[in-house]
């Protein structure tokens, strides 16, 4: 483990771009369920780490990324975009992304990057979707979540990644047993 900064989330500069990229492809690595589409990451980076270059007649997605570390060298960041449901016009904050490189895990920066997105929600006046989509790690990350926002729902992708961890809610909970009495259909 490398020595880490301290956990001092701050807005990302165009500078920052190489270094994002980086834990990017690390966080891809770990975690993407999906190809990437280059033009489609630097399409979305772009808008956050130049909102200045965005038409106000642009109705395309507004994108933040805040980031620990100093340029050249980052240790975590989280992005996040002003969104809405299909069915609605009330605007949430999204979370794409929130990585720590993994010789930066032992520190505080994952606390830094959520608690970052909670103040960011609470400054724009509107909630926080974010969740865990993970194949390595998923129950730590889950029960670190369940530590600082209310649980809303589950994802699930079919079929099943055979690179992915099987997360079963009592590897999440402990020891506790889930049983769900379902009705007999047939006889």
């Amino acid at each position: 483990m490398i020595h880490t900064t301290p956990s001092i989330v701050r807005t990302a500069k165009p500078m920052d771009a190489p270094e994002i990229w980086r834990l990017f492809l690390q966080v891809h690595r770990e975690n993407g369920l999906f190809s990437i589409a280059p033009h489609k990451v630097t399409m979305m980076m772009d808008r956050a780490l130049h909102p200045e270059a965005i038409p106000p007649t642009d109705i395309g997605p507004r994108a933040c990324i805040g980031v620990i570390g100093p340029m050249g060298r980052l240790e975590g960041l989280s992005f996040v975009l002003i969104s809405s449901f299909w069915y609605s016009e009330d605007l949430h904050l999204e979370e794409l992304l929130v990585y720590v490189d993994p010789e930066c895990r032992r520190s505080g920066h994952a606390r830094a990057l959520v608690a970052w997105m909670k103040n960011l929600a609470d400054s724009l006046k509107i909630p926080l979707m974010t969740g865990i989509i993970s194949k390595q790690r998923t129950a730590a990350k889950i029960r670190l979540y369940d530590r600082m926002l209310p649980r809303i729902g589950a994802f699930y992708l079919y079929p099943q990644a055979e690179d992915s961890d099987l997360i079963k809610p009592e590897t999440v909970m402990g020891n506790a047993v889930f049983a769900v009495k379902r009705p007999q259909l047939y006889k």
